[in-house]
């Protein structure tokens, strides 16, 4: 009888481990798209917890909502062992929009280490997140760069920045019309913005705040540079009469209160 339960605790304890080594990619597919309430899918995933690949995949959030995805898969690996002491060891790659792998480490003391990262994706992929996006269906690039990224305690370390290269837009024919950089500073809460235009007929400018709670305010304005021709003036309008509320030729892009 001893003989036979310890028979099926071997079994047991030996079914459990294969289930954990082969634990499926599906499994982190389902936990992402909960943790991101559906803004974020890993689809066709492949692989297991540990080693896999899945297309990276942006939506509304909303059945039958927009969605866009990465041309080509996202790769990971999580080691198992920091597990072992309540940490997470995970490392991204992608062939395109990752420069260099991505180190990501999660330490018992509830922080979060981000490894350097440049990130490259095709604005294109903003239009899956649904409205204002999918009606300005914005094209070009998206380039967020950091040094290291740090969150602990609802707080944030670092001074990531964004931008927007190529430009353009379904609503104008001018392309590209700009390309712009949203630099962060002081960390979080308490973030500072600051919005500048490198070089474009469209000249977006402005400052703001994040606030604790997420909370953002931020007063801009889109114009068009006073020697631009008349032809691209007017070809610009329809564009920055949907950036914010008309002041002239202008539009004040004022967010939050």
């Amino acid at each position: 009888m001893l003989r036979a339960v310890l028979y099926a605790l071997v079994a047991i304890f030996a079914a459990a481990l294969i289930v954990i080594v082969l634990a499926p990619a599906q499994w982190l597919a389902i936990a992402v798209r909960s943790a991101t309430q559906g803004h974020v899918e890993l689809a066709d995933a492949d692989g297991t917890i540990w080693s896999g690949r899945a297309t990276v995949v942006l939506g509304s959030g909303a059945p039958g909502g927009a969605r866009a995805s990465l041309a080509e898969p996202l790769a990971w690996k999580l080691s198992p062992w920091p597990l072992l002491i309540g940490e997470i060891d995970l490392t991204l790659s992608h062939p395109s929009a990752l420069a260099q792998p991505l180190a990501l480490r999660a330490t018992r003391a509830r922080r979060l280490d981000i490894g350097p990262a440049s990130v490259r994706l095709p604005a294109s992929l903003l239009t899956g997140l649904g409205a204002p996006w999918n009606t300005i269906r914005p094209g070009g690039i998206i380039v967020l760069t950091w040094d290291r990224l740090q969150f602990e305690a609802g707080r944030m370390t670092g001074n990531p920045s964004v931008e927007w290269q190529f430009a353009s837009s379904a609503l104008t024919p001018i392309s590209p019309f700009g390309n712009y950089r949203l630099q962060t500073s002081g960390g979080y809460p308490g973030t500072q913005l600051n919005l500048a235009t490198l070089v474009g007929p469209l000249e977006m400018t402005g400052n703001g705040t994040i606030a604790d709670g997420g909370r953002v305010r931020f007063q801009g304005i889109a114009r068009v540079v006073p020697n631009a021709d008349p032809a691209v003036k007017a070809q610009l309008a329809g564009l920055i009469a949907l950036l914010g509320r008309r002041e002239g030729d202008a539009a004040l892009l004022n967010f939050g209160s």
